[in-house]
């Protein structure tokens, strides 16, 4: 008897021993940098099915198709500093959306503390302006502590309006997480002799709100995740759907080491321009891009800076930019393109030659004969006469008789450097932009 009772406090406190407990400290913090692979799941058999006590996992033979970093921040360290104040952000993209709805620099943003991991929001820059997105009910993805035989539910909202009300997006629903094993798991970065394995079941809808209505979206996600102590993120997560019974797998990531891999969903940067060579003040080049296969950001760079121009509302973040030099000289252009993939450039030396032309030394900010000078469409003109204006070539490209203080409209000439006669005396030269 006493043989019996010794053999079963033996092992209860072999198996107490061995579980782990997954608390905060085991989170992400602001400032890790964590690198993780993904895999094709396709073809894949995952034996999802192993749950309980010391168990083991064995998922050496994945084979990564691209890698990417987890980079978490503190939100005082982004520009969202004034609605997440001292929590952690992660950068998940850098643009989002298009045309009018274009969205940037898209953070989530997490707290931590000893009861709770959860997601409190988005932060997105829309035209410059910072803003935020906050959860009304926060999505609470772990609760403290975490031991094998745990479960817990919750429920999440989740409302986001884009800029100028033309949609709304709502995410509502419940949480579940079960921790149905532990064990150890082998992965291709390491073994983990020690692994908590929480399945956890999120069942929501989605909508979609417009002016014409809403639509639901429903959403039923599982998830696998393998969780040690020494990580700060899954050292393996198994995301899918779940039909009958039969889990059926979309994504697989796992906590990894730099393999070195470009993703081919990466762009490959490449541009083209209308025109490689003009004249100071007075041509406008017209940048295209053509990355492929696709590309989310952008990031011009046209040396030497001095002198150039981007017009037309353009930047050096727009994905066609158009520019006027106004200094002669060659200039080397190049190109980073980027998406959730990775990035790349290029770089075109000596690609735009500029050269002085058109009587550029006269143009100033307000001439004899009118003003404004540059003009972005109109021009004022101070005196009665005949008024004649030549493009570059010397061509005649409006000619009538204008009145004192009249408003000439300029509005549909191309951008670049005139001549304008008023009486047929010295031409001045205007800058039209």
């Amino acid at each position: 008897m006493r043989i019996i009772t010794f053999f079963a406090i033996f092992f209860i406190a072999v198996w107490v021993n061995a579980q782990i407990t997954i608390t905060q400290t085991s989170m992400p913090a602001a400032n890790d940098t964590i690198r993780y692979s993904s895999v094709s799941p396709a073809g894949l058999s995952l034996n999802i099915q192993k749950k309980g006590t010391s168990q083991s996992w064995d998922y050496s033979k994945l084979v990564a198709s691209r890698q990417d970093i987890y980079r978490y921040a503190s939100a005082n360290s982004t520009p969202y500093l004034l609605y997440f104040f001292n929590q952690i952000g992660l950068k998940t993209a850098d643009s989002l959306g298009a045309g009018p709805v274009m969205l940037k620099n898209i953070y989530s943003f997490y707290t931590k503390n000893s009861t709770v991991f959860k997601q409190e929001g988005i932060g997105y820059s829309f035209q410059g302006i910072p803003l935020a997105a906050q959860n009304k009910d926060d999505d609470e993805i772990y609760q403290f502590p975490l031991k094998y035989g745990d479960s817990d539910v919750s429920t999440y909202n989740f409302r986001f309006v884009i800029p100028g009300n033309i949609l709304t997006f709502v995410q509502a629903g419940v949480r579940t997480n079960v921790v149905d094993g532990w064990g150890s798991i082998v992965t291709p970065y390491k073994t983990y002799s020690n692994v908590l394995r929480v399945r956890t079941l999120v069942s929501g809808t989605d909508s979609l709100i417009t002016l014409f209505g809403r639509l639901p979206i429903p959403r039923r996600q599982v998830i696998y995740k393998w969780l040690s102590a020494d990580e700060k993120i899954p050292v393996l997560e198994i995301t899918g759907t779940e039909t009958n019974g039969t889990f059926s797998a979309n994504q697989i990531h796992y906590r990894d080491k730099y393999l070195g891999l470009v993703s081919p969903l990466r762009p490959r940067a490449g541009f083209t321009v209308s025109k490689t060579s003009g004249f100071v003040t007075v041509d406008t080049f017209n940048f295209t891009d053509r990355s492929q296969p696709f590309a989310t950001s952008f990031n011009w760079q046209i040396t030497p800076t001095a002198g150039v121009s981007f017009v037309g509302g353009s930047a050096a973040n727009s994905r066609n930019p158009r520019v006027v030099f106004r200094q002669a000289g060659l200039y080397s252009v190049s190109l980073i393109a980027t998406n959730n993939f990775g990035s790349d450039d290029t770089t075109v030396p000596n690609a735009i030659s500029i050269q002085y032309g058109l009587s550029t030394q006269y143009i100033t900010t307000e001439s004899v004969y009118f003003y404004p000078n540059p003009s972005r469409g109109e021009i004022t003109i101070k005196e009665s006469g005949n008024l004649e204006l030549f493009d570059a070539s010397g061509r005649c490209v409006l000619q009538r008789f204008v009145v004192t203080n009249e408003r000439v409209s300029v509005a549909a000439l191309p951008e670049g450097l005139y001549a304008l006669k008023l009486n047929g005396r010295k031409p001045v030269s205007l800058l039209h932009y």
